[in-house]
């Protein structure tokens, strides 16, 4: 099958003249017809536009010095013949679209995806140029992984207890087994036990994805044997770490019979550091839940989890006293350290924080030798709660005491330590009978010479006799967090770039089809001209129209971006250096012909954003730290409306080649209207061919030649499958839905040619606008 060149279109309108046999007709006298030749008679526009050649042939001829290239999606283009036939015929250079964005480059773990990229590389034509679109922009940044670099360490404190349904290998893994817990998905790539893994050394399980996706696509699940209780509070706790610093686990619960009755919902963040995990929810709405998940199919890597414990949520069983219960504060607060023994706070504790450490000298005896007392006035008639975890290397008993200042006691539960961590608990009423004033209380302990035990969450206080209502006024769970420096947000941030950057570079090093890129796309706000990301200014929405605002971070909180999804400001946090650093890395490890460029918007209806783009041009060239300009180029992307005055583009590209910078039209299309126009005028596509046709004379004529850079049209046919994002409904290229060439196809010939190159056809020419598809003979 051969599809010619020369395609006529289909518009139905008046200014498409009939065909030359119908002129014929109308100008032939009768008795003279033979005196007419087809040279006399005019073309329609139709037939004018049919005998065009392909575009690229006209800068060929009238402007080799530049390039004409074409904005297109990778997928349309690798999917679609047709597409593919008249893009590789009419232009000389791509830029992908959105293939080469770092959103779709960059995962959430750091890596770079070249898939999408290099499949395109592949299936353009050996000699098509390439000009990649681009390294920094406020938008289509892979918001979850530059988060993840500046994000503080979430640190989670719990004051509650969870009635753990889970034991062994269903808990700990240290058997060597998962126990119950069964995997699945079309993501899951490897769900094992891995021996000596875990955060104490031992055994944990492992979970590993294929690659980013959805939370639900890689699973991991233990189903009871009963259904979970309505209407009860439930804790699900576990130690978990990532291979990816953006890595993300999720919580959910369902039925696993049906899969229905799903909630619990609870996203947990896991860097490459154990991070202890917690979240407490209530089964409201089903009977019939029995079934915990924990989902791991977002984030591509692999994750770790050890000493998961689940079950009902254990009310508090004391209004606790100690304000250093977990002695993450050292041994501020407690007394009474005197005795027979040498001590110290060291981590780690129970929970990896930190817990108190005594080790008996060679005269320790007796359990009074050694003790450690927080100071507490008890109330006669008053029952008290106690408990707390310890252990030791030999068996050492601990007891709980109260003294008052002469030392006179109350001796309550006494419990042998043992070589792992164990809680202790109990409780009791102070007496009238008892010695009176008790003003500390704690524990005593003494044993073999030598010997070490360890105390840690030593909580005490009235007994709570009204848990739930108690509970209804304080969280059973504490997260603070651990706030970076703005020093280390920078270097985070600044590795990232480089690593972007570098990589992009070093991947297609030796393809020398790549000519020029975008490092900073759109840094200037419109309407005030600001630099987006510096001094609180953004500029942009999400997609309800509610402005990016400042980031919120405090140690109660966290960090809260407030931008939307896919927005990142990199000069919120590394400042105006942030331009200076990309251009230096560009300029570091892009290949010697590479051209590099700045590019923005609106440029022709802003004299004020044009101003404001070239001052961060030269303040780039000014600052960085090579001494050297490095901004090769502008690039201003002309996204216009047909009404555009010649006045206003001939000021910009004034402006913009007063600067001596290579200057390039980087995104043009001219839509017909402000509003769509899916089913424009014949008057309408006249007026945009003559817009495409006056921008790119104005071009020619106000840039020097030797900064022309070129001229890239954005999107090659108004088909839908272009504009499902892309103003739907428009009709602002140069091929119509049907592939079809409109009048812009012609606007931007006699643009290039700097005259009306139809006016070279005449009527021998008609015979071109009518060829069709035609199977061609096989070669004998």
């Amino acid at each position: 099958m051969k599809l010619n060149k020369t395609i006529l279109p289909a518009l139905a309108f008046g200014l498409l003249a009939s065909s030359c046999e119908d002129n014929k007709m109308e100008w032939g006298k009768p008795g003279d017809y033979n005196e007419v030749t087809a040279a006399e008679i005019p073309l329609g526009l139709a037939e004018q536009i049919a005998n065009y050649k392909n575009i690229k042939e006209y800068i060929t001829e009238y402007a080799p010095h530049m390039t004409l290239g074409l904005g297109i999606g990778a997928d349309y283009y690798m999917n679609n013949e047709v597409v593919k036939q008249l893009a590789d015929d009419n232009f000389q250079l791509f830029t992908a679209g959105n293939a080469m964005k770092h959103d779709a480059v960059v995962k959430n773990n750091g890596d770079l995806n070249f898939t999408t990229i290099d499949a395109f590389r592949n299936a353009i034509p050996a000699d098509m140029k390439l000009y990649g679109h681009n390294f920094l922009w406020h938008t289509q940044q892979n918001q979850t992984y530059l988060k993840s670099l500046i994000a503080p360490k979430m640190i989670i404190q719990s004051d509650s207890n969870v009635a753990n349904q889970l034991a062994g290998d269903n808990s700990n893994f240290n058997g060597g087994t998962m126990g119950g817990w069964g995997s699945w998905g079309s993501n899951k790539k490897d769900a094992s036990i891995a021996s000596s893994a875990g955060k104490d050394g031992t055994d944990c399980l492992m979970l590993a994805n294929n690659a980013d996706g959805n939370f639900w696509e890689a699973q991991c699940a233990y189903t009871f044997s009963e259904a979970l209780q309505a209407n009860k509070t439930y804790i699900i706790k576990f130690k978990a770490k990532s291979t990816s610093p953006a890595g993300a686990l999720q919580f959910q619960y369902q039925n696993g019979t049906t899969y229905g009755s799903q909630g619990g919902y609870h996203e947990f963040s896991i860097g490459t550091d154990w991070t202890d995990c917690e979240y407490e929810f209530t089964i409201t709405d089903y009977e019939d839940v029995d079934r915990i998940l924990l989902n791991f199919g977002k984030v591509n890597g692999t994750y770790y989890l050890d000493d998961i414990e689940f079950g009902l949520k254990q009310e508090d069983k004391m209004n606790n006293v100690i304000t250093n219960s977990s002695f993450a504060q050292g041994s501020e607060g407690w007394t009474g350290l005197w005795g027979k023994y040498e001590y110290a706070v060291e981590a780690p504790g129970r929970n990896d924080d930190a817990a108190i450490r005594f080790t008996m000298t060679n005269e320790t005896a007796q359990n009074y030798d050694s003790q450690l007392f927080w100071p507490v006035a008890l109330e006669v008639g008053k029952t008290y709660a106690y408990s707390f975890y310890t252990k030791s290397d030999q068996s050492i008993a601990v007891q709980v005491i109260g003294q008052n200042e002469s030392y006179a006691g109350i001796y309550k539960d006494s419990f042998t330590a043992p070589e792992d961590w164990m809680l202790c608990e109990g409780e009791f009423t102070y007496q009238e009978s008892d010695p009176a004033d008790i003003i500390r209380i704690g524990v005593q302990f003494g044993g073999t010479p030598g010997s070490t035990v360890w105390i840690d969450d030593f909580k005490f206080g009235v007994k709570n006799e009204a848990a739930a209502s108690v509970r209804a006024l304080t969280r059973g769970t504490t997260i603070t967090y651990e706030l970076k420096t703005p020093e280390e947000k920078k270097s985070a941030l600044e590795s990232a770039m480089e690593a972007w950057i570098k990589g992009m570079f070093e991947h297609i090093a030796g393809d020398n089809r790549f000519v020029g890129w975008d490092v900073i796309n759109e840094p200037i706000t419109d309407g005030s001209n600001q630099w987006r990301g510096i001094d609180d200014v953004f500029g942009s929405n999400d997609d309800e129209g509610n402005p990016d605002t400042t980031p919120v971070e405090d140690e109660t909180n966290g960090l809260s971006l407030n931008w939307a999804k896919g927005h990142f400001y990199w000069g919120h946090y590394l400042g105006k250096n942030y331009a200076c650093k990309a251009f230096e890395l560009a300029r570091q490890y892009a290949p010697e012909h590479m051209k590099l460029y700045v590019n923005d918007y609106n440029l022709e209806t802003s004299p004020g954003k044009l101003n404001a783009l070239i001052e961060f041009v030269n303040y780039i060239d000014a600052n960085n730290a090579t001494g050297q300009p490095l901004v090769d180029g502008i690039g201003t992307q002309m996204h216009v409306v047909s009404n555009i005055t010649k006045e206003q583009v001939d000021a910009m590209f004034t402006t913009l080649a007063a600067t001596g910078k290579l200057i390039r039209i980087t995104e043009l299309d001219v839509r017909i209207g402000y509003e769509a126009t899916a089913n424009p005028s014949a008057e309408q596509l006249m007026t945009q061919a003559d817009t495409y046709k006056m921008i790119i004379e104005s071009y020619k004529a106000n840039v020097p030649k030797a900064q022309q850079s070129g001229i890239t049209i954005w999107g090659l046919s108004d088909h839908a499958d272009e504009h499902t994002y892309w103003y739907p409904g428009d009709t602002p290229n140069l091929f119509d839905a049907n592939y079809a060439r409109k009048p812009a196809y012609k606007g931007v010939c006699d643009g290039l040619a700097g005259r009306d190159i139809s006016e070279d056809f005449d009527g021998e020419d008609w015979k071109n606008a009518y060829d069709t598809e035609v199977d061609e003979a096989p070669a004998e």
